[in-house]
């Protein structure tokens, strides 16, 4: 069952569902499309421990690389892109393939990127399983759905609120790897 996290357009849900964990590659980075997102976060805090700063380094780093690959993906309709994967885990990473097959099947593909900024992050690395919760403001002002054979705009496709809040789960895997297993919608202001 695919599950809508706001109340707007699929560029919402497929922005939202970009945010899974996946199992690790050891494919390198690609090459970002032309139209690459960005993600911005703020200036690291001093800790007293450097496991949570690492945490969070890392966390944020898989984050970034969602959202990212999550507009190359569906900037090309791709939901088999390798690397989803690479930072996105289940069964946020399936939910994501899901709506980016549906582009794919209604001949749609997205235009620009989403861009979040990380508002704050919250790391527990003595966790059975270790954790950082990253909320961010997501925002799709400079995205929209359009036809992938002229390239003219989907109907009933402008977002009503470019811009939410979201709390994204990014969990670290016994290979060492972080990756975003969960996102959901936020309450903080964007």
């Amino acid at each position: 069952m695919i599950r809508r996290l706001h109340p707007a357009p699929a560029l919402v849900a497929l922005a939202m569902a970009g945010c899974t964990l996946s199992a690790c590659t050891d494919k390198g980075p690609a090459t970002p499309g032309s139209a690459s997102p960005a993600a911005s976060a703020p200036s690291p805090s001093p800790t007293a421990d450097p496991r949570v700063a690492q945490a969070v380094q890392a966390a944020t780093a898989a984050y970034q690389g969602y959202i990212e690959y999550w507009a190359i993906a569906s900037q090309a309709a791709d939901p088999n892109n390798a690397d989803l994967a690479r930072y996105v885990a289940d069964p946020l990473l399936s939910l994501t393939r899901h709506n980016i097959q549906r582009l794919r099947d209604n001949g749609q593909v997205q235009v620009g990127a989403q861009t979040a900024r990380i508002v704050s992050t919250q790391a527990d690395v003595d966790a059975a399983q270790p954790v950082v919760t990253i909320h961010a403001c997501l925002d799709y002002s400079a995205l929209k759905l359009v036809y992938k054979s002229n390239s003219s705009p989907v109907p009933n496709s402008a977002i009503k609120n470019p811009k939410v809040s979201t709390v994204a789960t990014v969990w670290r895997y016994q290979t060492g790897q972080w990756l975003v297993n969960k996102a959901e919608g936020g309450t903080d202001p964007c």
